[in-house]
Formats: structure tokens, sequence, C-alpha cells
């Protein structure tokens, strides 16, 4: 959004207009569901992004259950 000034209505107007955006992003390592991160938008409307790799958390509760697995990177082949 941006601050216009119309000078036939001699107004402020807000304008959206497009712009570049800056993300902050924050990484966890979980005790339950391993790693995950987070994309947070620096202005309105402020939205938050939130990923787990599922398959992180499905080989820790794999372990947490006994069974046996092969991992081969980021796959169970």
């Amino acid at each position: 959004m941006d601050v216009y000034r119309n000078r036939e209505k001699r107004k402020l107007e807000l304008v959206s207009r497009i712009r570049k955006c800056l993300f902050l992003y924050q990484y966890w390592m979980h005790r339950e569901f391993g790693f995950l991160n987070a994309r947070m938008q620096t202005w309105f409307p402020f939205s938050v992004q939130v990923c787990v790799n599922g398959r992180e958390w499905l080989a820790r509760q794999m372990d947490r259950v006994g069974r046996k697995y092969v991992r081969q990177d980021n796959c169970f082949p």
C-alpha cells in the first residue's frame, strides 16, 4: 500500500501497489516433528507459512514404536 496525493480531489488516498516483500525465516528442531521452518511476511497482510517435514515425523514415529526401516536421503525406499 502507498499513500498517494490526488490533486484533483485535494485528498490523500491509499493505493495498492505491487512491491517486493521481505520475508523472515525461522528454523527449529522440534522434539516430536523434527525439522520445521516458518516464513513470515514483513508487511500487511503479515502472512505466516509453517513447513513440517512429514518424512522426519514419520521416522520419529517409527523409532518410537521400535519399527525397523531403511532411510535413504529424505526417502523410505
